[in-house]
């Protein structure tokens, strides 16, 4: 009788489960396993450690059993628990469907679950159920209590670029970057096209840091450089994805709720320069708009 071709997972995504030694023991108790059952065949023990289970892309060892499983080389799966195997449910029932249509099974050993029975459908849609259920209450919890931040004035997230946190959520100004964001705001003022305000920026920078245009006019748009703070720009409306926010949540807006890093009214002219799309390469200005970089125009 042929022997079946068997490999296990293993994952630790902390580094105090790697001190207790989490991992060494999966990947001991897992090979002396298939060693040990005479209708098995070792076929490797992938891991990964110290990689979170939130998706696949970053679990290298995942991926090479994947490739493996494609080449034919495994068709069992021995893993501890769902938990090692994917933390997100809607990945896991991904994964559990591509390895069926390879013709390789997984036992989930904690949950005593193995995908070759039909059965074990039933009990992985009730796990993805409750998980999706979980994530919604967190996802809800956050929300609020985001909302609540920023209605007591305190902003929560990332800061903008050229500010840091001093202490207590309280925002200022980073030296080494706060030039840049100047020079963009005088640039811009002055009727300067986007090329000619990246290659300023780019200039500047000692890193290798590329200012693309998407970068730019967020950065002149931004009204934290006038010292005010817009809650909720971007919203996590699908787990791990960021999206615009165009009325999907509620946006505060705290007024001079940290120093600016430029004038309030440069602020607001560069915003009508971008509104007449003078920034544009290929921008043809009336006489308004020179009154406007002039500061004469009182639009």
């Amino acid at each position: 009788m042929e022997k079946i071709k068997t490999a296990a997972y293993c994952r630790v995504s902390t580094d105090r489960e790697m001190q207790d030694g989490s991992y060494e023991i999966q990947v001991k108790y897992f090979s002396d396993l298939i060693k040990s059952n005479p209708d098995m065949e070792f076929a490797g023990i992938y891991g990964d450690k110290g990689k979170s289970g939130l998706n696949r892309s970053g679990r290298p060892g995942l991926q090479k059993l994947t490739e493996a499983c494609r080449a034919g080389q495994v068709n069992l799966i021995l893993t501890k628990s769902i938990s090692r195997f994917a933390r997100n449910m809607s990945d896991c029932a991904e994964m559990i469907q591509e390895f069926r249509r390879l013709g390789v099974c997984i036992i989930f050993e904690k949950e005593n679950l193995n995908t070759k029975d039909a059965k074990s459908d039933l009990v992985l849609n009730i796990l993805s159920a409750i998980a999706q259920e979980e994530s919604h209450s967190i996802s809800l919890h956050m929300l609020q209590a985001h909302e609540q931040y920023a209605l007591e004035g305190r902003p929560f997230g990332r800061i903008s670029f050229g500010y840091v946190n001093s202490g207590n959520n309280v925002w200022a100004i980073n030296e080494e970057e706060a030039p840049r964001v100047r020079k963009a705001f005088q640039m811009a003022a002055e009727g300067k096209r986007y090329p000619e305000i990246r290659a300023a920026l780019n200039a500047m920078e000692k890193d290798g840091k590329i200012w693309n245009q998407t970068r730019l006019r967020y950065l002149l748009k931004n009204p934290v450089y006038r010292g005010d703070y817009f809650s909720n720009a971007a919203v996590c409306l699908v787990p791990g994805r960021l999206v615009r926010n165009k009325g999907f949540r509620d946006r505060i807006y705290i007024e001079e709720h940290h120093d600016p890093m430029v004038d309030p009214a440069l602020f607001d002219r560069v915003q009508e320069i971008i509104k007449r799309g003078m920034l544009s390469k290929y921008a043809r200005w009336s006489s308004q708009d020179e009154a406007l970089l002039k500061g004469e125009d009182k639009c």
